[in-house]
């Protein structure tokens, strides 16, 4: 008896896994709801919590779950074979107020981000830079004052080919002297913007207010000096 490794019929159907074809029938038979409420890119520079010399590249695409929580896969670009990198959660900055003050650690501000034109929505090649501007202000003010919480498990800029080693805690930027210029300058150039434009226009709408006020207490972790990252636990005998 041939055994199935060996069987014809089975190694044409286990080659076919990769085609265009199979992943066309996949997905005509296959939901994908969650997916499919995604609507909005946001992209980024993130920090790792653990060493904040090293930064990378984050494409956001996100679905708004709840008015309070919007929750996003994370991938290093926006092509076709992007690689997933992780996830971001984030809420209002009431929400953060809320939470235990052990949790918050976990947790970057986006106030600077959004102030510097460092985060920014995600459009097509063709669409003008004043149509996204326009698109953008309804979103910069509805995150200019939330909190994410943002975990990767591929550290792509170390490990290229696989997700290697534990995931990681990341963070944003909080201040200019803290950015890595070369790699944001990157960012505008492959979409075609420049963050100082967009941080003039938005001082033109963002509330005064809030910009004037810091981010609140127990975000940020990094800027007082506390470099952290996820742990083992060892179990302990009853």
């Amino acid at each position: 008896m041939v055994g199935s490794e060996h069987d014809p019929v089975t190694q044409a159907e286990h080659g076919a896994y990769h085609s265009s074809a199979y992943a066309a029938a996949g997905e005509a038979i296959m939901s994908f709801t969650p997916i499919n409420q995604i609507h909005q890119q946001l992209c980024a520079l993130h920090v790792y919590a653990h060493d904040p010399s090293r930064s990378v590249r984050a494409h956001h695409f996100c679905t708004h779950l709840r008015k309070d929580l919007h929750q996003c896969v994370v991938y290093d670009s926006d092509r076709k074979d992007a690689r997933l990198i992780g996830v971001e959660y984030l809420v209002p900055e009431s929400v953060f107020l809320t939470l235990p003050e052990e949790e918050k650690k976990y947790w970057h501000s986006h106030k600077f981000e959004v102030e510097s034109g460092m985060l920014k929505l995600g459009t097509k090649t063709l669409v003008p830079n004043a149509v996204t501007d326009l698109a953008e202000r309804p979103a910069m003010l509805e995150l200019h004052r939330t909190y994410g919480k943002t975990t990767h498990t591929w550290q792509y800029d170390i490990h290229p080919e696989l997700p290697l080693g534990p995931p990681q805690i990341m963070m944003s930027y909080t201040a200019e002297d803290q950015v890595d210029k070369a790699l944001l300058r990157q960012l505008d150039d492959d979409l075609g913007i420049k963050s100082e434009d967009k941080r003039a226009i938005r001082a033109q709408y963002l509330r005064k207010e809030d910009m004037e006020r810091p981010p609140a207490p127990g975000s940020d972790p990094w800027r007082d000096g506390k470099f952290g990252n996820l742990e083992w636990v060892e179990k302990k005998e009853a």
